[in-house]
């Protein structure tokens, strides 16, 4: 909510025909140690049993070294899910002493692997180098860094609010994060250009690796998304 790095929290709007909407009371705010000096980016996740969770980037203090944390509703049987809880085992994940800690935010929705492991990426940077950095867990309380990003390119500076998706090659359905005759689209705002941008390529399921096609160009000179100042 707002458009400058603040006292940021997260709005809350619902609505039944995404034409009209209902301003709500934000639904995640600074409140705890482990967000104290800011609620960042983040995205929901609907677990078996129908159950949301949202992941987010808090502030621990005022160096604005970065943590991931998460909430769930305070009432599954409001249909508004008003009120959302910060358990007290958050933060869920920590950076190590290979990550930028300044530069480690907005975890993606999660999406489950073969293996049974739910995976997201986060935007970081490793010098020059903007980086998707993959985490897995089996329960979604317990993450592990991958070995390897899930993709990284040089001198693009830091990446934030990543998202990775599959499109069809054949129709206009969503996808399983596995469809058959799909691509994948890797999405990053760039903090060097304050612009958006994505590239089609392939998702190597057994190493945990996205592979731009050889027709999108890996850096702020190709594909943009967001044509305004994010």
């Amino acid at each position: 909510k707002g458009s400058v790095w603040g006292n940021i929290v997260w709005a809350h709007s619902v609505s039944k025909d995404l034409i009209n909407w209902i301003n709500l009371e934000p639904a995640i705010y600074p409140s705890k140690q482990f967000d104290k000096y800011g609620t960042w980016s983040g995205s929901a996740t609907v677990l078996p049993g129908n159950k949301p969770i949202i992941l987010y980037t808090g502030i621990v203090d005022a160096n604005k070294t970065q943590v991931q944390n998460y909430a769930v509703p305070a009432n599954l049987s409001d249909p508004y899910l008003r009120e959302w809880i910060k358990p007290d085992n958050n933060p869920l994940i920590v950076p190590d002493i290979s990550i930028n800690k300044t530069q480690f935010r907005d975890p993606t929705t999660a999406w489950m692997g073969k293996d049974g492991h739910w995976r997201i990426i986060m935007g970081s940077l490793r010098k020059k180098r903007g980086l998707a950095i993959m985490y897995r867990s089996k329960d979604f309380m317990r993450w592990i860094k991958a070995k390897h990003p899930l993709h990284s390119t040089a001198n693009t500076g830091n990446w934030e609010c990543p998202d990775f998706f599959p499109v069809s090659l054949q129709g206009t359905n969503g996808l399983d994060k596995y469809g058959e005759d799909s691509k994948y689209v890797l999405k990053n705002s760039m903090d060097l250009t304050r612009f958006e941008y994505y590239t089609v390529g392939t998702y190597d399921i057994k190493k945990d690796r996205y592979i731009p096609d050889n027709t999108s160009v890996d850096s702020w000179k190709g594909l943009r998304l967001d044509y305004g100042n994010f």
